[in-house]
């Protein structure tokens, strides 16, 4: 196995789809991703490369339903402006990620509902 970056981020978002799944209470799904500077530029989902040797590194959790960030870590230099642009495109990331999410539990649980329907052994 290898990993290409992002290994913290992808873990935070298959953990919060487990626990919903598994039914444990929670108050919002947590997904997550990494924002960094490579080449002067500040971009989205860092693979290794950009990781290890770009300007600088920030993983972003959150719960997107509460608008709350669970984990922000910033490793490197970034001005203010630049922090800013990062948040925002983490945000923005976050969100899509939020979005399937939601929509692969949502998939399951219909398709279950589907496999269900019209059973004589299945209380409803």
């Amino acid at each position: 196995m290898q990993a290409d970056g992002g290994t913290r981020c992808a873990s935070i978002t298959a953990a919060a789809v487990a626990l919903a799944d598994a039914g444990i209470p929670m108050r919002d799904l947590v997904a997550a991703i990494a924002v960094g500077k490579a080449n002067g530029k500040i971009i989205l989902d860092l693979n290794h490369y950009e990781d290890q040797y770009g300007g600088g590194d920030m993983p972003v959790a959150m719960m997107p339903g509460l608008k709350a960030i669970t984990l922000l870590q910033a490793d490197g230099r970034f001005t203010p402006e630049e922090f800013k642009q990062a948040i925002s495109l983490a945000i923005n990331g976050i969100n899509t990620i939020y979005k399937k999410q939601r929509k692969a539990l949502k998939k399951k649980y219909e398709s279950l509902l589907t496999l269900t329907e019209g059973r004589a052994d299945v209380k409803k």
